[in-house]
Formats: structure tokens, C-alpha cells, sequence
């Protein structure tokens, strides 16, 4: 996997640029409230393997979350943009699970 390797690379940049497709497809799979709080305002949609770290994810429905801005840098990114939560789906089924 790709995104793995990359992950460890030390020369890897931070930001890139859109395909051109990014704002078709943002319009398409994103949801109508944050899958954490489900508020329905500043809503992003969120890659869970980063474009940066992995292009070829960039446009994959299965790669990506809507977040409210604020859970997305919390959820997301855990508080740090350099950074990213992998496990961001687990967090959700368990928090539409919980009792």
C-alpha cells in the first residue's frame, strides 16, 4: 500500500494540489452533518488517508468522513495538521453505537 509507504517517507511535503475532479466529488459524497456531533453547519469533507500522503485516494468515497470544521482538526487530525487519524471510521461506528 501506498499510503503506508509514504507515511515514513522524511522528504514528504505537506499540501498538494486538487484533481481536478475534487469539487464534483465533494459536492457528491458529502453529507448532510458531521459524522461525529452531527451538526449540519462548517461542514468539510475529510480524507482519512491524506491526498498528500496518497493521491491516487484523493477521489475514493471510502477514503473520506464529513466532518465539522472543528472535529475535523480535532477528529481528524488530531488537533495537528501535519497529522492524521486512521482510525477515524472506528470512531464513528463506535460513537453511533454507544448506548
Amino acid at each position: 500500500m501506498n499510503w503506508l509507504k509514504n507515511l515514513f517517507r522524511e522528504d514528504r511535503e505537506f499540501g498538494a494540489s486538487r484533481s481536478s475532479g475534487w469539487s464534483d466529488f465533494r459536492r457528491t459524497y458529502i453529507k448532510d452533518k458531521c459524522e461525529v456531533c452531527e451538526t449540519r453547519y462548517f461542514l468539510e469533507l475529510h480524507h482519512v488517508i491524506p491526498f498528500w500522503v496518497s493521491p491516487e485516494l484523493e477521489l475514493f468515497p471510502s477514503n473520506v468522513v464529513t466532518l465539522c470544521r472543528k472535529h475535523h482538526f480535532e477528529w481528524g487530525h488530531l488537533f495537528s495538521f501535519r497529522s492524521y487519524n486512521i482510525d477515524i471510521n472506528g470512531w464513528i461506528i463506535k460513537i453511533k453505537q454507544r448506548p
